[in-house]
């Protein structure tokens, strides 16, 4: 008897709960969010394949402290966690070889909350350590930006090797 009454409200609980959930990843975002991380994403490639790390940084999420940045740089040999080590890490690689060659067409961007964004970009990456030489990979990129008060920025690099 007290589990004949309590099914239909606990039926109802978990069909709100399921419900909630779907409407949680149907956003849509702003009609022109996908176009503006899709420049931002243009704004990161001509700024790394030009070695420019003042312009690379102005496309990054800042916070008032390093230590609760935002920014990471996770790939399969590494890991950059806060801003300034990711910064530090492109500065390194700056002195050897670095471009990129993204394929937009087969690019996607996913709007998982309203202020939140993953952009996908498989990417031919060239790169060679200062007086080595140089080799070119397909990576599937995966980036997430964020909206701040200065626009979109990126927090989050994410580069898979596609072999």
């Amino acid at each position: 008897m007290f589990g004949k009454r309590l099914a239909i409200p606990l039926a109802a609980v978990f069909a709100v709960a399921a419900v909630s959930n779907a409407l949680a990843f149907t956003h849509k975002g702003m009609p022109n969010d996908a176009e503006a991380v899709r420049k931002l994403f243009f704004k990161q490639v001509e700024a790394e394949n030009a070695h420019d790390i003042v312009e690379l940084d102005s496309v990054l999420a800042d916070s008032l402290e390093d230590d609760s940045s935002p920014v990471s740089f996770v790939a399969r040999a590494y890991q950059f966690w806060g801003k300034k080590e990711v910064m530090k890490h492109f500065e390194e690689t700056f002195k050897g070889t670095w471009h990129l060659e993204p394929d937009m067409a087969r690019s996607r961007v996913i709007t998982l909350s309203p202020d939140t964004v993953q952009i996908y970009v498989p990417t031919k990456v060239t790169l060679g350590a200062l007086g080595k030489d140089a080799v070119t990979a397909t990576y599937l990129i995966n980036q997430f930006a964020v909206r701040t008060s200065q626009g979109w920025r990126f927090t989050a690099i994410l580069p898979v090797p596609a072999q």
